[in-house]
């Protein structure tokens, strides 16, 4: 893989603050994707970590390292995006796991000139209850069933595993730098400044989250993320007929993957 030093095609940005657990492991997953022949650049963003996250990223050459003082994971993702060069601007977390395949998809699902922003499927680790197993295949049958079957007040975003064309931050900004719910309301202005542009789910597009191991923890997750989006005026919760709609497309097998 050609990196920095090359034009990238893609920019991957990555704000940690304390990660040391599970930095090492994103970064790997990253750097391992580079039989793939994708020219990538991988700009990791110190959001002012306590503890050592910051030197293990100095131990590989061919990321990055960028600071930014404001705290917050958007603020630190639009620092990323200030010094990002590519034409596809990809994001995941600190505590995420990419496919070996994730550029390769990535890239494969922005080829299509009518789409704009991609959202792929996030998994848990094996050792992860079957509860939350479960809450991960709900999670992404609710995003493909919003995408595919609702008005674009029910989208939502989510920049643990999320690619975007650059144009669209160069034409209507950066992310809103709040605590939470900055993707889905990027995703909302997208919807309403570029309807001609699809906000896509690709289900080979996959990273495992490793924050969360237990139903409990992420369903109180998922709970601030609701009380954010109240914040956007154009966004609307799903029915309790549309969740059981969702429910009935779920498969555990991959997690709801799709495969």
């Amino acid at each position: 893989m050609t990196l920095a030093a090359a034009a990238p095609a893609v920019s991957v940005v990555v704000p940690f603050f304390a990660s040391s657990a599970t930095l090492a492991s994103c970064i790997e997953s990253l750097l391992s994707q580079g039989s793939r022949g994708v020219p990538v650049e991988f700009l990791f963003i110190d959001n002012g970590a306590p503890d050592d996250s910051a030197e293990i990223v100095r131990e590989y050459p061919d990321v990055v390292l960028l600071r930014e003082s404001t705290p917050g994971a958007y603020a630190a993702r639009n620092a990323g995006l200030r010094r990002a060069r590519a034409p596809i601007i990809a994001f995941t977390d600190a505590d995420c796991v990419v496919d070996q395949d994730w550029l390769e998809q990535i890239v494969r699902a922005l080829e299509v000139p009518t789409v704009g922003v991609v959202l792929g499927a996030c998994r848990y680790p094996q050792r992860a209850s079957w509860a939350l197993k479960f809450l991960a295949a709900y999670e992404n049958a609710k995003i493909q069933y919003v995408l595919d079957h609702c008005p674009p007040a029910c989208f939502f975003g989510y920049a643990n595993n999320m690619a975007v064309r650059a144009s669209l931050f160069d034409e209507l900004g950066p992310f809103r730098e709040w605590r939470r719910a900055g993707d889905t309301e990027f995703v909302h202005r997208v919807a309403a400044e570029r309807p001609d542009l699809r906000v896509h789910f690709d289900p080979a597009v996959r990273v495992t989250h490793h924050e969360f191991l237990s139903f409990r923890a992420r369903a109180r997750r998922l709970n601030l993320y609701t009380e954010t989006n109240a914040k956007i005026d154009t966004f609307r919760e799903l029915t309790f007929g549309q969740r059981l709609r969702v429910l009935s497309r779920c498969r555990l097998d991959g997690q709801g993957s799709g495969r």
